[in-house]
């Protein structure tokens, strides 16, 4: 493997959160939450560089009690609005990262495996094109007025011979520097998709969820 296949991974971690208090680093199983995506990505063998985008040296301190050779860079002031758009974090540090091929993931992801994220960024050597996670659904969707987005109520359909409707779930976004600085953008026209499983895909983003990724980690706690 020659180092113009190695991938440097980013990772933004926030200290503190809009919807969960203290998400980032709330315990699962006696671990913090950013620490299941990091061992993942460590165990990654593409992967030989994690860049974490952070806000607060808090974050540092936290992270480097689990983790060595994690590269630190410091959010700009411009940048620490909560619903900073991802693409201009990305474009921000850009410049930070040693390998011409980057995926970005999230914190809230701690059940994505090693070897699903290996089979994505191989998925990329092989096609050179921009991809990203997604979700598949083969359910009966429907519209905010409740107009039929994928089957017809005149015909119904069972719901394995509905056409399936793909959730960009944020996982994962892989992309060459080249490929995100055209558009500025991760994802591109040219982009494909890779399937996660609805296990591996669960995001967090409430309580709800932090409990469900809790009893999943640790069965003991149900």
């Amino acid at each position: 493997m020659n180092e113009k296949q190695k991938f440097t991974a980013f990772l933004p971690i926030k200290l503190t959160s809009e919807r969960v208090p203290n998400k980032n680093f709330r315990l699962i199983s006696d671990k913090p939450l950013f620490f299941y995506i990091l061992n993942t990505l460590t165990n990654v063998d593409l992967i030989d560089e994690i860049v974490v985008d952070f806000d607060n040296q808090k974050v540092v301190a936290e992270v480097e009690k689990y983790f060595k050779n994690i590269k630190f860079v410091k959010r700009k002031d411009s940048l620490l609005d909560p619903y900073e758009s991802l693409n201009n974090l990305i474009y921000s540090n850009i410049g930070n990262f040693k390998n011409e091929n980057i995926i970005q993931t999230h914190v809230t992801n701690p059940l994505l495996k090693r070897e699903t994220i290996s089979s994505a960024l191989m998925s990329f050597l092989d096609i050179n094109e921009p991809i990203f996670s997604v979700s598949k659904y083969q359910s009966r969707f429907y519209s905010h007025n409740l107009k039929p987005l994928n089957h017809s109520l005149e015909k119904l359909l069972p719901t394995q011979k509905l056409s399936p409707l793909y959730e960009e779930n944020s996982n994962f976004y892989i992309f060459s520097k080249k490929q995100f600085l055209e558009k500025k953008n991760r994802i591109n026209e040219k982009s494909k998709i890779f399937e996660v499983s609805k296990l591996e895909s669960f995001d967090i983003d409430d309580e709800e969820d932090l409990e469900i990724v809790t009893k999943l980690v640790n069965p003991k706690t149900l």
